[in-house]
């Protein structure tokens, strides 16, 4: 009786063991795929990067202990097997019949040219096999596939079946465990992913793993910390005044695919012996600090201790990371690395952080830092794994990629020469395809930064001509639009803004652009389309400076179309409200303080006009809009009868473009006719008549030439002018003038 009782409670333990690691299958829509005859609930699964990496320790004394895993598709268990199972601490990996290669290759050929869901239909044949044993191969395909088919839920079951039945610290183990971190990547579980690949980093980052397995690590890694970095509140500010672009190199198939068939691995290296020796010191830079690590298990409290003893280091704690660090270890297998790379990976997964100053290390809780602080340590350690990508990817996508990233974090700590530089690095490598239109995007963020704004046009038109990516073309086309803008070429603006609208999914981008179009239509007298830009993305420019800009926009664009009436009814008083409105900061470039003073000026506020005018003056660029703005601001002074100003700003012309000249001229022989200056009036009013000008202001200009004469009592001469001749003088009144020049 107590046999068959001890018998029977085996058999159900067993039972239970095996059921627990039953694999089962996930029923998807975009996947047809006959589930498994019998299919019985997974047990719960730990998903943490500590939980994940634990097993993985090539030093741990004892190998799965205790623990009871079998085939994930197996039956259950019968009583004759009881025994066989207890005694396995492992599924056997080899198959009890053979796999049909032709459905597997067809798999792989698939998923090599980018139909995953095809390749997972292919794959899960294999399955659908009476008493096919667990196959790890298979078991990384179907994850690799069902990941970039974007079944994450199937792709996570499948990574973690094939940690299961993998040789503990074997390739194929390893290639799972960094499929499992590029889905939680994939699913913005960054703090889960980062601290898997720092436990993966300070174990397999050394040449006793094959290459691509510490070329992988260390490349997913410097994603994830990129990712982090660009998600800090301070980051996403300086992007939005100053738009860049990074890359993400996408998975490798072949790579994954040659780790899942890696049957030979170069194996666990032996341990050559325990403990931490320091190897380099040099003080002030903890980054040239070098040690050798070997160590299993080891208090993280310990390691920071002996590393504070060996290279001379003042090691400072604070009290809420030391309760943080208390009971925590960790596993070090590293014949060579930096201090600041282990400082970084020993501590992610309790969520601490490093700095040094003056020679000493303080180690900090994440959660007592601010943001910007944050931001400034999360910088430094995407930079350092950064460095280390280009250490370990000789050429290729990654290295060019890493090294335009990292230019571009350069330039959020304000290096521009710096990230030109990196920039012209990463041109040198050969980008290709996207790679490249980023690239060429960057140049030209970084130039138009820097006041470089026909490099950066250039480089923006060879972005656009690179890149078949929505989102790109919609960030390249605001650039134009603005560049364009700003050159005076109002119908290719126009035309680019346009674009870029219609191809804008990021509500920044569209809000960005949907500016610059409404700019462009009131700087061109079409002030319905601009309000109809505005009222179009109204909901995408809720909320802030742009918000209140918009809204002085949008009035003043309706003013101008519904026209003035007595006392500023409706449309004028809304004007009024949204410029009390505006703040000095919403004023970002050179063409909105032009049509706030436009906007200014159509409601009487004259003096406000010329200040903002003034402002536009001042930072508009060269050429196009530089000679416009100083000329309508040159005639508002004088409308305004202040004509020393309106005379002053006329002669700090200088050169003045040939399509300008006449109306420059003609404004400056009202003023001086106005001021007296009856002989300059009329030596500029015979200027303009022996030019080549269109009749209007041929015939303004010959009237002002009579006004002038009559003042100076030659009413002959004046007569002949208000009758459309020109009168006859001595000599010639333009002779020793340039002939863009304004002279006095």
């Amino acid at each position: 009786m107590f046999r068959t009782e001890v018998l029977w409670v085996s058999v159900f333990l067993a039972i239970g063991a095996v059921g627990g690691l039953v694999y089962n299958w996930p029923s998807e829509p975009q996947v047809d795929i006959d589930s498994p005859a019998e299919q019985i609930p997974p047990p719960a699964t730990e998903t943490s990067g500590q939980a994940a990496a634990e097993q993985l320790s090539p030093f741990a004394a004892e190998d799965f202990d205790g623990a009871v895993r079998d085939d994930p598709q197996a039956p259950p268990a019968s009583s004759a097997t009881v025994a066989g199972i207890w005694n396995d601490v492992r599924p056997s990996a080899q198959r009890s019949q053979p796999i049909d290669f032709g459905v597997l290759e067809l798999g792989d050929r698939l998923l090599a040219g980018g139909n995953s869901v095809g390749a997972v239909k292919h794959y899960s044949k294999l399955w659908q096999q009476a008493n096919l044993p667990v196959d790890v191969a298979v078991l990384i395909r179907l994850g690799l596939a069902s990941e970039l088919a974007g079944l994450h839920e199937q792709a996570e079951k499948h990574y973690h079946s094939a940690i299961r039945v993998a040789e503990k610290g074997s390739v194929q183990q390893l290639a799972s465990l960094l499929g499992l971190a590029r889905l939680w990547e994939s699913q913005g579980q960054l703090g889960e992913a980062i601290s898997l690949l720092s436990e993966l980093f300070l174990v397999y980052s050394h040449d006793g793993y094959p290459k691509i397995i510490r070329q992988t690590i260390v490349h997913q890694l410097a994603d994830c910390l990129q990712r982090r970095l660009l998600a800090n509140e301070v980051v996403v500010e300086a992007l939005q005044k100053e738009p860049m672009e990074y890359h993400w190199v996408p998975v490798a198939v072949d790579s994954m695919l040659a780790l899942a068939d890696w049957e030979s691995p170069d194996g666990v290296p032996v341990n050559p012996g325990s403990g931490l020796k320091l190897l380099q010191n040099y003080e002030g830079d903890v980054s040239l600090v070098l040690v050798q690590a070997h160590l299993s298990g080891v208090s993280v409290l310990k390691l920071i201790s002996e590393l504070q003893r060996l290279s001379g280091l003042q090691i400072t704690v604070t009290e809420k990371a030391k309760s943080s660090l208390v009971g925590r270890l960790a596993n070090v297998n590293a014949p060579v690395m930096a201090v600041s790379l282990l400082l970084d990976q020993a501590l992610e997964s309790m969520e601490l952080s490093w700095s040094q100053s003056e020679g000493g290390v303080t180690i900090m809780a994440r959660e007592e830092l601010t943001t910007r602080d944050l931001a400034s340590y999360d910088l430094a350690r995407t930079q350092r794994m950064l460095q280390r990508v280009q250490l370990d990817y000789l050429e290729g996508v990654e290295r060019v990629a890493a090294i335009m990233n990292d230019g571009n974090n350069v330039r959020l700590s304000g290096g521009w020469d710096l990230a030109a530089d990196k920039y012209r690095a990463a041109r040198e490598a050969g980008p290709a395809h996207e790679l490249n239109a980023d690239l060429y995007f960057n140049e030209a963020s970084l130039s138009m930064v820097r006041g470089d704004s026909l490099n950066a046009l250039h480089a923006s038109y060879m972005a656009l001509d690179q890149t078949l990516s929505p989102a790109l073309q919609a960030e390249v086309y605001a650039m134009i639009a603005d560049l364009e803008l700003e050159f005076g070429q109002m119908s290719k603006s126009i035309t680019a803004a346009s674009r870029g609208m219609r191809r804008a999914d990021d509500p920044v981008v569209l809000a960005r652009t949907a500016m610059t179009l409404a700019r462009g239509y009131l700087l061109t007298g079409d002030p319905y389309s601009a309000n109809s830009v505005l009222f179009d993305v109204s909901a995408d420019l809720a909320g802030g400076p742009l918000e209140r800009l918009a809204s002085v926009f949008s009035s003043y664009a309706r003013f101008q179309h519904v026209g003035p009436k007595h006392g500023l009814q409706d449309e004028g008083q809304r004007v009024v409200l949204a410029l009390a409105a505006l703040q000095p900061q919403d004023i970002v470039s050179f063409a909105d303080s032009l049509i706030v003073s436009k906007a200014y000026s159509s409601v009487g506020l004259r003096s406000k006009a010329i200040g903002n005018l003034s402002a536009a003056l001042e930072n508009a660029p060269p050429g196009y809009w530089n000679e416009r703005i100083r000329l309508q601001l040159a005639e508002m002074y004088y409308e305004s009868l202040d004509l020393d100003q309106a005379n002053t700003t006329i002669e700090s012309f200088g050169t003045v473009s040939a399509d300008l000249l006449p109306e420059v001229l003609y404004l400056h022989a009202s003023v001086q006719l106005d001021m007296g200056n009856l002989e300059q009036s009329e030596i500029i009013c015979r200027r303009i008549l022996a030019m080549q000008v269109d009749q209007s202001i041929q015939s303004d200009a010959l009237e002002k030439l009579g006004e002038t004469l009559q003042k100076s009592g030659d009413h002959y001469a004046a007569a002949l002018c208000f009758a459309g001749l020109l009168p006859e003088t001595e000599g010639n009144a333009s002779s020793g003038n340039d002939a863009t020049t304004v002279t006095p």
